[in-house]
């Protein structure tokens, strides 16, 4: 992507697209959360196919920081470690791929931050692409939490039984293990 194309902006507060009097209510409160706090969450409830995943809006309008993206927890708990992320951001620290973050999550766990392969963008985070309309590709990390022994998703002895709750979503579809991820698409 070229620097000039990196810093436009053409979403939907940018741009007057002549439809705003009919976004519905959850567009409008993101809308509104954007231009009160500088981003909006929305969270995703898990379902019969997989767990549920909650993802940034507004972090690119704002501050010019990829999107956030987490998954697997319950909604509340992504929301507020979402958010933690967002005032990091918004204290000038702008995230990036394999960064460790600590304070994101109770207790002495640290969280880490992976690139989202642009294959995932629409199947996982068609608000954002929505939203940021003609903008050009929008960035995406992915927020993982660890298992009670500090291992992630993709680690050896990673806990086995929460492998299913967290998509490897830095790896290029056709390469990511099966599961409830990939019926996603």
């Amino acid at each position: 992507m070229l620097a000039e194309e990196a810093a436009i902006c053409r979403c939907l507060v940018c741009q007057d697209y002549g439809d705003r009097d009919r976004l519905d209510d959850i567009d409008a409160k993101l809308v509104d959360d954007i231009g009160e706090t500088g981003w909006g969450v929305l969270a995703i409830p898990e379902d019969d196919t997989s767990a549920g995943w909650a993802f940034t809006v507004g972090l690119w309008h704002t501050y010019r920081s990829p999107e956030i993206a987490t998954f697997g927890l319950e909604p509340d708990v992504m929301m507020r470690c979402l958010n933690a992320v967002g005032d990091h951001i918004a204290a000038g620290r702008t995230p990036a791929a394999d960064d460790e973050l600590d304070e994101i999550l109770s207790g002495d766990y640290r969280v880490t931050l992976r690139s989202v392969d642009e294959g995932w963008r629409k199947v996982f985070f068609g608000t954002s692409m929505g939203f940021y309309r003609a903008t050009p590709t929008v960035p995406f990390l992915q927020l993982l939490w660890p298992d009670r022994n500090g291992r992630y998703p993709g680690d050896e002895k990673f806990t086995e039984r929460y492998e299913h709750l967290q998509p490897r979503l830095w790896l290029p579809h056709n390469e990511h293990p099966p599961g409830p991820w990939t019926e996603q698409v």
